[in-house]
């Protein structure tokens, strides 16, 4: 049913009624009477009935309407009128949501079964920008993509970084993916939200040289061992915090990742890797199984030396007390000292060089400690091995991110292994390349 209606009230103060098309003289009794003699003065609005069902609050059966009003004109509510009589005919129908999108979200968050560490990151963004915002306030059913849309360009505007609008956006088309499997709403809004073109900060990697001395410092830290399995295996931060012997095999010279350990809101949390192929076994070659044997001679004294007081938590990189490292730790405490120290001792030599009149040798360059991880990428990539061979190792899910991560460390290996294939064709006149420039004077066509 489609009427007209307005904000106006009689003298006792009472809306009027609204004025239906075809209305009955008591209806009419009832409508303002400006309605009655200005057809533009109001809004347009409909009516769906769709049938009875039964509540269970009350035990009893309840009429099933739908209402909705502030159309400006009276075929704009027809149009809405036959679209949504059409949907509750073949079932597609879907009530209005009054509740608020910031409501929702939080309501959501605390029964989305996501990980402490989601949980947190996301209910960051809920209460510091979606909820301020005007997408926060706005009915989750009434969301369209270019509300979404406005929410991540107000966030790009206000200087937040590219990561940044990302990672609040994935929580916030979460929410909403939430919602339209709960039947709330039809689709997801947030899909299709479009980003500026994000440039990959290059890794650049230390010489194998720089390496090699980086872990010289580290081998004289009680802990640098986490830094040379760092290096050696490609392990991720939170993989090396979590590692236990019992997933470390050094008679077969394996181990495999099966937990990693991580800090959020200071607390730790400690879950299985996100995918299968992070859990991979990975091999170890012969300086990484010393370096642990080592390690765990070390961790053995600890133990005698401490008696009752040794905690057996069974990680592999641990305090001299047995307590298993924190992430940050490792980061804050043994990583950036050695790197500290490296580049000392670098400057020190410099000085000497220059005395000498040598070329000074570079500094290292500052990297997270993730950067180990990249480090063992690269220098896979430098010793010939192939892209899928690293992508395997690194245990990334497609050899396609490894591919774009480390495409510009590749460098010219693609026209060597051309080479090597030609090299293993046997001819007996083959082509030479020459040096001189003249020989390879293009041919006058004349």
């Amino acid at each position: 049913m489609i009427y007209r209606r307005c904000s106006c009230r009689d003298a006792a103060r009472k809306p009027y009624g609204n004025l239906p098309e075809n209305a009955t003289p008591e209806q009419i009794a009832r409508a303002c009477p400006v309605l009655l003699a200005d057809p533009k003065h109001g809004k347009w609005g409909y009516y769906l009935s769709r049938g009875f069902a039964f509540d269970p609050k009350t035990k009893k059966m309840r009429r099933l309407q739908t209402r909705v009003a502030n159309f400006p004109s009276k075929r704009a509510a027809q149009s809405a009128f036959a679209k949504a009589k059409t949907e509750h005919d073949t079932g597609q129908f879907r009530e209005t949501n009054r509740t608020q999108f910031a409501q929702w979200c939080d309501e959501w968050l605390a029964t989305s079964g996501l990980s402490a560490g989601l949980v947190a990151a996301y209910g960051r963004y809920f209460e510091n920008d979606v909820a301020p915002s005007a997408l926060g306030r706005m009915r989750l059913s009434d969301i369209r993509r270019a509300d979404v849309q406005r929410f991540v360009d107000s966030m790009l505007a206000a200087g937040r970084g590219v990561p940044t609008v990302k990672k609040a956006h994935r929580g916030i088309s979460s929410a909403l993916t939430a919602a339209v499997r709960g039947d709330l709403i039809p689709a997801n809004p947030a899909n299709g939200v479009v980003f500026p073109k994000e440039r990959r900060a290059k890794f650049e990697p230390w010489s194998p040289a720089q390496a090699g001395l980086f872990l010289d410092h580290a081998q004289q830290h009680r802990l640098g061992v986490v830094l040379e399995v760092a290096m050696f295996t490609g392990l991720r931060p939170a993989e090396l915090a979590g590692l236990r012997w019992i997933d470390v095999d050094l008679a077969s010279r394996t181990l495999t990742v099966r937990w990693t350990r991580t800090i959020v809101d200071g607390k730790v949390e400690e879950k299985e890797p996100k995918t299968e192929e992070s859990q991979a076994s990975i091999d170890l070659e012969d300086q990484t199984v010393g370096a642990l044997v080592a390690w765990q001679i070390t961790q053995q004294a600890d133990h005698e030396r401490l008696g009752s007081l040794w905690q057996n938590s069974g990680y592999v990189f641990t305090h001299d007390d047995g307590r298993p490292l924190r992430r940050d730790y490792v980061l804050k405490n043994v990583f950036k000292p050695v790197w500290a120290a490296t580049n000392a001792t670098i400057t020190v030599e410099n000085a000497q060089r220059i005395a000498r009149g040598e070329q000074p040798q570079p500094l290292l360059s500052w990297i997270k400690m993730h950067g180990l991880r990249h480090m063992h990428a690269s220098l896979m990539l430098a010793s010939g091995a192939d892209i899928a061979l690293t992508s395997k190792r690194l245990r990334h899910s497609s050899v396609v991110i490894t591919s774009d991560v480390y495409t510009h460390l590749i460098g010219d290996r693609a026209r060597h292994a051309a080479e090597a294939v030609a090299a293993l064709v046997p001819r007996a006149g083959a082509h030479q390349v020459h040096n001189n420039s003249a020989d390879l004077a293009p041919v006058d066509a004349g």
